[in-house]
């Protein structure tokens, strides 16, 4: 079965609640954004993390470092069937304090439906 215009939908809001979690430090919403057996992986920095906990220590740091930072998500695309998608967008990441780029790159999300919505599993963050 393909993915419905709800499904598509869903998927797109998730990645923003997952941006504004993020920039606005409200870590304890990531329980509702990743499974709880999720991988996270970047090549820069290099990155290779898995489950929630463990990510979620990890967002402790990266807001600590960089308190200002704005996730801005765009070109989203999306395949995939009604259980499983992949989802593929770019990635800009900016100081708003500062008005300067802090990193850009690519997003490749595995995302998951549960019994409480869709679920990013795995996220491959490639810079550039």
């Amino acid at each position: 079965m393909a993915l419905t215009l709800e499904d598509r939908l869903e998927i797109r809001e998730l990645l923003a609640r997952y941006a504004h979690a993020l920039d606005y430090h409200n870590l304890p919403a990531m329980r509702d954004i990743w499974t709880d057996d999720c991988r996270f992986q970047a090549d820069e920095p290099e990155v290779n993390i898995s489950g929630v906990d463990a990510l979620i220590d990890f967002f402790k740091d990266t807001v600590a470092a960089v308190p200002h930072a704005r996730h801005l998500i765009d070109n989203l695309y999306i395949e995939g069937g009604a259980s499983e998608a992949l989802c593929h967008a770019y990635l800009s990441i900016v100081d708003a304090e500062e008005k300067t780029l802090l990193g850009f790159g690519r997003y490749r999300d595995e995302v998951v439906r549960t019994a409480s919505g869709w679920r990013i599993r795995s996220r491959v963050f490639t810079a550039g």
